[in-house]
């Protein structure tokens, strides 16, 4: 009952959401801005977000390497491709990281561990995204006591970063290891010793450096060359204050795939520094679109796997 009760939820989120977007759009500028696209811009696009994609790869080959998990390049790069193309099927992103982890649980025999690098590896992106979002945004700040969503989102990452703060506190006290140690639970317990491992600081500085590595090739530039092919002259900086704030906001799971939270928050946001819903909404749906095409060349490696 709970989860078709969130199910609804989520229904109901991305139909109040996409009729709001109906109503707010020019949808005939919308056209009008999709037949004039870049061509090469939008290949650069699609070249910056695979690259994205290697960059990811191999910040989770590092991640499974400190817990002793290996595959090579190829490998990797493929499974997340695969994790991409199931979740256009799914109501959520989080079937990608299942796959992911039964993945690379299947090749290791290690359940607990491999659960653990893709959850480290989401969390070290979201941590690292939520930082960058806070010291970027500071020119947005003047628009705190009047846009509710941007202070509700504000609030949040500061609310977030302290509870992080408390969470590291307790892993790393004596105490809280010797309260995991009798948990009577022996796939509870081991799950967090799985995590407790990972508040060594030399594993966050060396992620958090891929991490930041991704966040600009897959998301800045590739975001920014995006917004220029469909003819914005928006500036980097202006563009640097906003696109964090977006993407996090992208990934709230409160609708069907992130369908209309996503569009949402590129119109609401983007209108800070000036640009207009039917290029922030074109933008939107064009980088959903394209990332899809991308996913599906995991098509035929996933038929295999299936056949296998």
């Amino acid at each position: 009952m709970k989860k078709i009760i969130f199910l609804l939820v989520k229904i109901a989120v991305s139909v109040g959401l996409v009729i709001w977007l109906i109503e707010r759009v020019d949808w005939q500028v919308v056209r009008s801005h999709l037949y004039d696209a870049s061509i090469p811009f939008l290949f650069l696009y699609m070249v910056l977000q695979l690259t994205g994609n290697i960059i990811s790869t191999k910040k989770w080959q590092i991640i499974a390497g400190f817990k002793g998990l290996h595959f090579t390049l190829k490998e990797g790069f493929f499974a997340y491709l695969t994790g991409a193309f199931i979740n256009n099927f799914l109501p959520s992103t989080i079937g990608g990281d299942a796959y992911r982890s039964l993945w690379l649980a299947r090749r290791s025999g290690a359940k607990a561990a491999s659960l653990s690098t893709v959850l480290f590896d989401r969390f070290i992106g979201l941590w690292t995204i939520a930082l960058l979002a806070l010291l970027s945004s500071v020119s947005l700040w003047k628009f705190f006591s009047v846009s509710t969503a941007l202070s509700i989102v504000l609030i949040a990452l500061v609310a977030f970063f302290i509870v992080d703060l408390l969470i590291t506190y307790f892993y790393c006290c004596s105490w809280f290891i010797r309260f995991v140690a009798r948990i009577p639970f022996l796939q509870v317990r081991r799950f967090f010793e799985e995590i407790i491992f990972y508040t060594k600081k030399h594993i966050w500085w060396k992620t958090c450096l891929w991490s930041t590595f991704f966040i600009f090739v897959g998301i800045v530039f590739s975001n920014f060359t995006l917004f220029h092919a469909l003819g914005s002259t928006i500036d980097f900086f202006s563009f640097l204050s906003v696109i964090f704030l977006v993407t996090i906001i992208s990934a709230v799971p409160l609708s069907i795939n992130n369908i209309g939270i996503k569009e949402w928050a590129y119109v609401t946001f983007f209108s800070f520094v000036g640009v207009n819903a039917e290029i922030a909404i074109t933008v939107a749906l064009l980088s959903r679109f394209l990332q899809m095409i991308i996913s599906f060349i995991a098509l035929p490696k996933y038929l295999s796997d299936r056949e296998k």
